[in-house]
């Protein structure tokens, strides 16, 4: 499945509303010099007179005044958010619970610097900063729970948001201390651990309904208990069922090449989306000595989601026509063993990590079924895409559908060594290790297949099936049988030294090896047959070429029998970082910071095809972190970064959507960041975060060769003879601005603490593709604007609260999709809506 995402329309039309709300947004995040000019002289007043001028640290969900204080872990030591000097943002567990934050989608929305794109839970990718364009087969982003990388390329393992400390983002390449696909940026969960001091129960119950589909509800609960003085256990479960708001409604196709009629009238179903999960985690602390704490954890979930995530605005608003099932089965395990203590005076941290995760899915592929059938029909290609018949000569259906099964494995090693806090500098060194192994069978077929013939077979072949079945599908018409390895290792170094009491300088060196590769089998029929494929033994060929036998034509005893892909790839290289940062007053500090990233190269398994090197990130980043008295708290980042050798996919006409991965050139960023919070009164907070991007090519993308020379031309200057995209055109799924704005007032009713909320969620439409073409086809997506809202009350330790999300149901687009190459498909393409209108109440429990 080919996955394209959305992008800003070039002729963009908004309503007056949407121009003003766009306008007001970006006024109240990014322009931060009044803030600082009259924002902090009325927080000052507010004060009477400051106590200090330091943050108060509060639970975050309280009727304090004072701001609340955040500490990450974002450097590896615990500080509070306004001491780090790097661009992040974090939502703390006040953050999660005031957003009904329990998926991915859920706090990527409220992170102003993260776009993404996704087919549905588990099935996600999330990008930094407009460093969007789909290639290669790692990862821009790196996904952690806690300090182990869960990282899955275009398929995210959905981590269940409850019972969390914080997740925290951190924007731009890393440098040193994170490698494992954090080219762009990493996304890390930090679980609530074990405590060796109090009891702890908490319960949640929550009922809920999409405006236009089905109910659901959830039910969670975690319990800390410690067991003695230094040996404690935390434990999560939930169960979670979504209701769906995608119709499967009723349609019929005629195909034009063979006399079949498709009908989907058995799967028709309203709200056929729907999605059932459970899992939990448990968790074991134990201090054996003073300073030393073992904490293994295990996690597990089983997320079964039905229907697609994507509707066709052809068909109607929240509709598809899908003609086959389409469903995902996906179970996972992490286990984590972490250990903290210290040998001497020096911290030792080692992370160990376990995970496995089974991954199966089935999709509608109708639409590629109709695209070929279109081209035989017309004379493009030959009827054996389509003409199939049975033993007793009658046309099977040629309609295709996908299966595919997928199962990792990975094992994680990190240890890193700290100074003692008395010396005069402070340094961190560590070492990592990851292997990670990817089994793939994709399967595309056609049932009945393996017992059916063809007909206007190229070369004056006699008919026969052309079926190249794997292990889970005797009626393969084209299979993806691989695995895939990437071994990653690193030795890294970060120390900073306090020039002055005020001036801090940070520098770092990641070196790292990586070596990656795939080795199995990819195609049709013709794929087994051609020089290219050999049998495990390494006998030439995987086709039987005796045209007496018409069926069983693939020789495949078993899984990974076939070969006609073996690719490898090592590579070596290094990171680094240096900053400074000036804290020029106890609560306000400016910093500046160099650093770069990599993404590894590795091998195509298309004939004619070299391997993709590298592509790197360098980011020049200024920023400033301020706290202006008790009430008011301004962070800002503006950037520079450059992307050189970007990976990109390129699916050559007439390849059946098998793709080759080039590097398509080199684009730059300019943007800012912003977040802003103020707590004018008692009870009243109003927060606002934003981030424009302006994303674009640096130098001309060339198109191939040609079919048979699959590499790029070093130098174009014509569109669709030479040239895929020209410097300066926009790179794809990042909109230019992205922000929100909360209002939300605590105050006391009738004995108890309730609450109102009021959110505006607002972001610029964006491109669909790199290549200029494909993005015509494809079509851009326009800005949309959304607005939550929330109330509810606490007494002692029971909590109730309604809400309602996109309340006025605006059908904004993030995404669009196409289930082939964008030049065969563009035409059936599907959009993925932000969430539609959903309310619900919320009971809790908290001991």
């Amino acid at each position: 499945m080919k996955l394209a995402s959305a992008r800003e329309s070039r002729s963009e039309r908004r309503t007056p509303l949407r121009r003003t709300l766009r306008k007001g947004l970006a006024s109240t995040i990014l322009s931060g010099a009044s803030l600082a000019v009259f924002i902090p002289a009325l927080a000052h007043a507010a004060d009477a007179p400051p106590a200090a001028d330091t943050p108060q640290a509060t639970t975050g969900t309280g009727m304090a005044n004072g701001m609340s204080e955040i500490v990450v872990t974002a450097t590896h030591h615990s500080e509070s958010l306004q001491k780090v000097a790097i661009s992040l943002q974090a939502l703390d567990a006040g953050k999660l619970e005031q957003n009904h934050v329990a998926s991915f989608t859920d706090y990527a929305t409220l992170l102003p610097s993260v776009s993404f794109e996704t087919l549905g839970p588990g099935r996600s990718q999330p990008y930094f900063r407009g460093i969007s364009v789909s290639g290669g087969q790692a990862s821009t982003v790196g996904m952690y729970l806690d300090d182990i990388p869960i990282t899955s390329p275009g398929s995210n393992p959905e981590v269940h948001v409850y019972d969390i400390e914080r997740v925290e983002a951190l924007s731009g390449p890393q440098g040193t201390l994170f490698g494992a696909s954090s080219l762009a940026g990493t996304i890390r969960i930090i679980t609530n651990k074990p405590k060796f001091d109090k009891f702890e129960f908490g319960m949640d119950m929550e009922i809920n309904k999409w405006g236009k589909g089905d109910p659901g509800g959830s039910l969670e609960a975690y319990m800390n208990i410690p067991l003695t003085s230094n040996l404690a256990v935390r434990l999560m479960g939930f169960v979670d069922r979504t209701g769906g708001y995608i119709n499967n409604t009723h349609g019929i196709y005629n195909y034009q090449s063979v006399p079949i009629t498709l009908d989907n009238a058995s799967l028709v179903k309203n709200a056929y989306n729907a999605t059932e999960e459970h899992g939990g985690r448990a968790a074991i602390s134990w201090e054996p000595a003073p300073d030393w704490v073992i904490t293994p954890q295990v996690t597990y979930q089983y997320l079964n989601s039905q229907g697609g995530y994507n509707y066709d605005p052809r068909v109607g608003d929240l509709a598809v026509h899908d003609y086959s099932p389409t469903w995902l089965k996906d179970h996972w395990t992490q286990a984590e063993l972490a250990i903290k203590g210290h040998i001497g005076d020096f911290e030792l941290v080692s992370a160990t990590g376990l995970f496995s995760r089974t991954y199966a899915n089935a999709n509608d592929y109708t639409y590629y079924s109709v695209t070929y059938d279109q081209l035989v029909a017309g004379g493009s290609v030959g009827s054996y895409y389509t003409n199939f018949t049975d033993k007793n000569g009658k046309y099977i259906n040629p309609t295709q559908q996908y299966y595919g099964h997928e199962h990792d494995k990975k094992f994680t090693q990190e240890v890193r060594l700290s100074t003692p806090k008395s010396w005069p500098f402070q340094m961190t060194l560590g070492g990592f290790y990851q292997y990670q192994r990817y089994s793939y069978d994709d399967n595309y077929y056609i049932p009945g297949l393996s017992s059916a013939l063809n007909s206007g077979v190229p070369d004056a072949f006699p008919p026969f099936s052309p079926a190249v079945g794997g292990v889970y599908t005797p009626d393969s018409y084209y299979l993806v049988e691989q695995d895939r390895h990437f071994k990653d290792g690193a030795f890294f170094a970060e120390g900073n030294y306090n020039v002055t009491p005020t001036v801090k300088l940070t520098g770092g060196v990641r070196y790292f090896i990586s070596d990656n590769g795939t080795y199995g089998f990819a195609g049709t029929w013709g794929s087994a047959d051609s020089s290219r494929a050999h049998q495990a033994n390494g006998t030439q060929g995987c086709w039987n070429e005796d045209n007496s036998v018409l069926y069983g034509k693939f020789i495949h005893p078993s899984r990974l029998s076939c070969i006609n892909v073996n690719t490898g790839y090592h590579e070596t290289g290094e990171t680094h970082k240096a900053s400074v940062s000036w804290q020029f007053t106890p609560s306000k500090m400016v910093y500046f910071t160099y650093s770069t990233g990599f993404r590894p190269g590795g091998g195509n398994r298309l004939a004619n095809a070299s391997p993709y090197k590298s592509d790197t990130l360098t980011n020049f980043e200024i920023g400033w972190k301020t706290t202006w008295g008790r009430h008011f708290r301004w962070n800002a980042a503006l950037y520079y970064e450059k992307w050189n050798g970007i990976q990109y996919v390129v699916i050559p006409p007439g390849y059946q959507g098998a793709g080759v991965t080039v590097n398509a050139g080199n684009a730059r960023v300019y943007g800012i960041e912003s977040d802003v919070e103020w707590r004018p009164i008692t009870g009243l907070t109003l927060s606002a975060n934003g981030a424009y991007n302006d994303a674009a090519l640096s130098s001309n993308f060339c198109n191939l060769q040609s079919r048979t020379d699959l590499t790029i031309r070093s130098t174009c200057s014509t569109y669709g003879d030479d040239m895929a995209a020209a410097k300066g055109t926009r790179l794809p799924r990042q909109p230019r601005f992205k922000g929100s704005a909360t209002v939300r007032y605590e105050f006391a009713l009738a004995g108890t603490n309730a609450f109102l909320q009021g959110q505006v969620l607002h972001q610029s439409g964006s491109t669909s593709d790199l290549d200029v073409s494909n993005d015509a086809l494809l079509g851009d997506t326009a800005g949309f604007t959304t607005f939550n809202f929330s109330g509810g009350t606490k007494l002692g330790k029971f909590s109730v609260e309604a809400y309602i999300e996109n309340a006025f149901d605006n059908r904004g687009i993030l995404s669009k999709n196409t289930f082939c190459s964008i030049q065969y498909c563009s035409g059936s393409s599907r959009s993925y809506p932000t969430k539609p209108q959903f309310f619900g109440l919320r009971v809790g429990y908290k001991y």
